[in-house]
């Protein structure tokens, strides 16, 4: 039955689009309008780039929707203020908790802003720094463009530097080919918690009336120094405790869990997406520069691929004698830790579209698509004819031993089908609705039903929106939640399906400079890490409740913005969150000479005291804490002062970082156990070619 739903829905976008073809009969049929695609909002996904619309651009960036490919504008990084800012790991959200250095392991502290959890866990805590086809950026330049950012931060002993750039340009008007890459190397200011990230991309796009696409291919790898955070807190909160009575000067003299241990996590993809528009020609009244008219090429319908293959890998090693000690269970006796896990994951996506607004009737878009997913990982066994059981360090006589040489391999397909329905034209009502169901296969029953309705309308002469969103979500939890198999963790669980349901809103007044939003989420089954670092469910139902305001204040040369968030968790044992969180960033900015651009000012970073997670190396995982040595973490204010230059076409900064720790209680801690860095000095330059 759903099968024969799904092509009948195939065949009647199939009739509408050779109707209407029929009907353009490539000429003038009124009822389409340049003005209403080009008014489209460039922030809803589904908003429709046009080329001839751009042409008067110079240079313009675009993102994909998922799966269907189809683009909407991007914001460019052309910012003059808060350049320093956009370089910390701490604007990566309101409120984050990462290991101290930039490129390390992180995880938002807003729960509304944590994303689904891939297959690949051991990815996820490094997401920030990932490209994927849904924050990829491609280009269209009439002109080269380049942008260059270097940053550097400490001193020799623990340095912290990031290059990254991006280069592209345009052959002709249809072909675009580019690269970027993102390098960071941080020494790191504690004990053996450097790390080393190297990612990359190349990039390309083509585009003409008929038949248009967009792909790269990536590759990452992320290296991170593992010391599994302070061993004893009170070295940097409490020193008059210790016999010296003071804290060491050199915070890599600070105890630390264990030293010579490493994370290594890799992976490669490759993704291409291209359609054939159906459609026809309008005669536009102008003439081009032969003095023939011009013709504006109607899309109606598009036949749609999409190719996505990703390739991932993990690798747990230590050199460190007796860190099994650190450990409550042992699966296998091996002389040492390396634990090793792989997987690939290939999605065909193939759809059939309508396209809005070619006629007078066609108010809305609508896609059809089907998905076939195929997914394999390598896991270790146990040698044969055995069951892996805890093992007793030192126990010579277990029989239970772990075989790395071996791989156990597992096959997992599904097949999804699934329609995206959109109306992104005009300004007073858009909306975007998508939804998937998993009809074949390991996630058969999966859900998804997500969308927003948004209407925009002038006040006070500037523009306001008011906009509400929601899902509906039934999803099968990750594969790496359900089976892991290691030297320190092993699991196999059979989990139910989590279900979520979120209803939220928004109201942003570009009057007053105001934006309010709220949202409850309540989830069902929630999966979770637990104090002994193993995958749990909650069988209960959990809500989470969240109110944000965000206010920017300019007067002249004054500047003032502020971020709050207020977040309720139905059971803070399950899932603990602050319950405030706060940014506020004070400035003066002004021009000196007519040329010279400046942002001198201070921000700060602020949540309350709560129970915040640890995260483990040999999961990557962030947990609940150990339940014998709960400690809270927050209400520290994380003060930066900084100096913002621009010039032409190069931005400048200096910045104190972390400057409250000279004058208020050292306990600026990110994660329990893991330290902010202490002060340092950060510098860096962004320098932008476009000519």
């Amino acid at each position: 039955m759903k099968r024969s739903s799904l092509i009948l829905l195939f065949l009647f976008i199939a009739v509408i689009t050779i109707h209407a073809q029929r009907a353009g009969g490539g000429r003038d049929r009124g009822g389409f309008s340049l003005s209403n695609l080009a008014s489209a909002s460039t922030e809803i996904p589904g908003s429709l780039l046009v080329p001839d619309s751009l042409e008067d651009r110079r240079l313009s960036a675009y993102r994909l929707t998922p799966g269907i490919g189809d683009r909407y504008l991007a914001p460019m990084d052309t910012m003059q203020l808060n350049t320093a800012q956009s370089t910390l790991p701490d604007n990566k959200s309101l409120a984050v908790g990462y290991l101290s250095n930039l490129g390390a392991p992180a995880q938002t502290k807003l729960f509304s802003e944590r994303k689904e959890a891939r297959d690949f866990i051991f990815a996820d805590a490094y997401d920030y720094y990932i490209t994927t086809p849904e924050n990829a950026l491609f280009y269209d330049t009439k002109i080269p463009y380049t942008n260059i950012l270097y940053t550097q931060a400490g001193s020799a002993q623990n340095k912290e530097d990031q290059f990254k750039g991006v280069l592209t340009t345009n052959f002709g008007k249809k072909v675009n080919i580019g690269g970027e890459m993102d390098y960071i190397y941080s020494r790191g200011f504690y004990n053996s918690n450097g790390n080393k990230m190297l990612s990359y991309r190349l990039f390309g796009s083509y585009r003409s009336d008929k038949y248009e696409w967009n792909g790269y291919l990536s590759n990452f790898n992320f290296i991170n120094y593992e010391n599994g955070g302070l061993s004893d807190d009170e070295h940097l909160t409490n020193p008059d405790k210790f016999i010296d009575n003071r804290r060491p000067e050199d915070t890599k003299d600070y105890p630390v869990r264990y030293f010579d241990t490493w994370n290594r996590v890799r992976g490669k993809q490759y993704f291409f997406t291209h359609r054939y528009n159906l459609g026809f020609y309008r005669t536009l009244e102008e003439v081009n520069e032969e003095g023939y008219e011009k013709e504006l090429f109607i899309p109606v319908s598009s036949i749609i691929h999409t190719f996505d293959y990703e390739d991932n890998r993990r690798h747990f090693t230590s050199d460190m004698p007796g860190i099994d000690t650190c450990y409550t269970n042992i699966y296998g006796l091996d002389s040492y830790l390396s634990d090793r896990t792989s997987m690939w994951n290939l999605k065909n996506t193939f759809g059939l579209s309508i396209r809005e607004g070619f006629q007078d009737w066609a108010k809305v878009g609508l896609t059809a698509f089907i998905r076939f997913e195929k997914r394999k990982y390598k896991l270790p066994i146990t040698m044969e004819g055995t069951e892996s059981q805890p093992g007793a360090i030192g126990n010579t006589n277990t029989t239970q031993l772990l075989d790395i040489t071996l791989a156990e391999i597992y096959d997992e397909f599904s097949t999804y089908v699934g329609a995206e329905l959109a109306k992104t034209q005009g300004e007073l009502f858009t909306f975007n609705t998508r939804g998937e169901l998993a009809v074949i296969g390991d996630d058969l029953g999966e859900l998804r039903i997500e969308g927003d309705i948004r209407s925009q309308f002038p006040l006070f002469k500037k523009e306001a929106s008011v906009k509400a969103t929601g899902y509906i979500k039934n999803l099968t939890p990750a594969f790496y939640q359900r089976h892991n198999h290691s030297r320190y963790f092993w699991w196999d669980h059979s989990f139910k399906n989590i279900q979520q349901i979120y209803v939220g809103g928004e109201v942003d007044l570009r009057s007053t400079e105001t934006t309010l939003s709220a949202g409850v989420e309540s989830i069902q089954n929630y999966v979770y890490f637990g104090s002994d670092g193993l995958p749990k469910q909650y069988d209960s139902n959990l809500q989470v409740v969240t109110a944000r305001l965000k206010q920017d204040v300019r007067y002249k040369a004054f500047g003032w913005e502020t971020d709050v968030a207020y977040q309720l968790s139905s059971d803070q044992d399950v899932l603990p969150l602050p319950d405030f969180s706060a940014y506020t960033n004070m400035y003066v900015h002004f021009k000196l000479f007519k040329v010279l651009t400046m942002q001198l000012g201070a921000d700060l970073h602020y949540h309350t005291k709560y129970y915040a997670p640890y995260y483990e190396p040999a999961t990557q995982q962030f947990q609940l804490q150990w339940d014998q040595e709960r400690v809270k973490i927050g209400g520290y204010p994380l003060i930066n002062a900084y100096l913002n230059l621009h010039l032409k076409q190069a931005r400048f900064f200096i910045m104190a970082y972390n400057l409250s720790s000279q004058f208020v209680s050292p306990n600026y801690f990110s994660l329990v156990h893991y330290p902010l860095n202490p002060m340092m000095l950060k510098l860096g330059i962004s320098v932008v070619f476009n000519d």
